[in-house]
């Protein structure tokens, strides 16, 4: 599907969603709800494999990296003021 395509089909999609007095959601609540019902079994596929490799990896012990340092590397690699 091109990229107007899923425009289209997203601009639908919300619009039916507001039209049929669906609760208000947020664009970002309506494009993951829209991402969701839209997904191929490809992308399902790919999700749960991504999601199992993680589950995996903690398993095997690995607990990431800790967010504030992940937040001060990339302040500083953009050049953005620390929040201190």
């Amino acid at each position: 599907m091109t990229t107007k395509q899923q425009i289209d089909s997203f601009y639908r999609f919300a619009t039916e969603q507001l039209s049929n007095g669906i609760s208000e959601k947020s664009v970002d609540e309506l494009y993951d709800q829209w991402r969701f019902e839209t997904s191929t079994p490809e992308d399902m596929a790919e999700n749960v494999a991504a999601i199992q490799a993680s589950i995996d990896d903690m398993n095997d012990g690995e607990t990431g990296r800790d967010a504030g340092e992940v937040i001060r590397e990339l302040r500083e690699d953009l050049n953005l003021p620390t929040s201190e």
